[in-house]
């Protein structure tokens, strides 16, 4: 195997109390020929001058800070870190989670060897209070799952930021959604499954995720309306995103569910994300009496409590 170099790309916010761990479980790599590019996204608290610690420690790290001009969030510090990298391989990380010791040379040897786009390989949860195992995030059968952007999207496969390890070609081609702030590894990698390429799953353990009260994840579903809209915004941007690969049956499963969050965002008395450019691309996808069908069920619900009938028509 040859020794590429891989670029760890790591958005960084608040995570001063975890990051050392992850940092020091990409140190004790078996694979060396890596580097760490890090990416603060103004932290409040000491996570800049960790990055920086580690940096003098090993000049494989390279500590950055979001330029004030971008958009604030992980996406956009993960867009800036791939324009800092160098690497053939780019591998996504997070800045609370662990690599196993083998996790990148493992990854490595099987992409080269296999003449690949990408691998996946696998991850399990623990609790970050007292190390216990928990679960995996995704369970289906590895060996017999079929890798295509409607498998991923309608979530009969499934992996996280993490378990990617792909080619810069393959990567340089796509970029994170940055009016995404959560499940932004899924509008990312249906995208990048519309191109094409070839890829295969590594039925391997090779990361620890760390479930804690500051994961973002856990911080929207305690919000009901939040995580509502939320999903919404990934949704519509998915399906917004899609236009371009000009995939009809999908733009439409997607728009689908954005009306019907939204639907649930208006019975709330929420404010409904981007209901205007939504309006536009299911007149498109649709139809002009579809889409007008849709703001119609919105009012009622919002003014009467009622209109599921008009927003079932709406998505037929």
């Amino acid at each position: 195997m040859n020794n590429p170099l891989l670029s760890i790309i790591i958005p960084v916010y608040n995570r001063a109390d975890l990051i050392e761990e992850t940092l020091e479980s990409i140190l004790c790599q078996t694979y060396t020929n890596w580097e760490c590019i890090l990416v603060d996204d103004w932290s409040t608290d000491d996570s800049l001058n960790v990055m920086q610690k580690y940096q003098k420690k090993d000049a494989r790290f390279k500590a950055f800070l979001r330029p004030i001009e971008l958009n604030k969030g992980a996406n956009s510090s993960r867009n800036y870190g791939f324009l800092q990298a160098k690497g053939s391989y780019i591998k996504w990380f997070d800045s609370d989670d662990i690599m196993l010791p083998n996790h990148l040379e493992t990854a490595c040897r099987i992409i080269i060897l296999n003449r690949l786009d990408f691998v996946i390989t696998d991850l399990i949860n623990f609790k970050h209070e007292d190390g216990a195992i928990l679960d995996k995030p995704y369970n289906f059968d590895r060996n017999k799952a079929v890798i295509s952007a409607e498998n991923f999207a309608l979530y009969r496969i499934g992996w996280t930021t993490v378990d990617f390890l792909g080619t810069r070609e393959i990567v340089e081609k796509i970029k994170f959604n940055e009016y995404i702030v959560d499940g932004d590894e899924y509008n990312f990698f249906i995208k990048l499954l519309h191109q094409p390429c070839n890829g295969m799953f590594i039925n391997e353990l090779l990361t620890l995720r760390r479930i804690h009260s500051g994961c973002i994840t856990i911080q929207n579903e305690q919000n009901k309306t939040g995580y509502l809209s939320i999903k919404a915004v990934i949704k519509f941007q998915t399906a917004n995103d899609l236009v371009v690969f000009n995939d009809y049956n999908l733009i439409r499963w997607f728009l689908s569910g954005y009306m019907h969050l939204a639907f649930s965002l208006a019975n709330e008395k929420e404010f409904i994300p981007f209901c205007k450019p939504a309006f536009k691309l299911i007149c498109k996808y649709y139809s002009f009496l579809k889409g007008c069908a849709f703001i119609l069920a919105l009012g009622s619900v919002k003014w009467f409590g009622k209109g599921y009938r008009i927003l079932k028509y709406a998505r037929k």
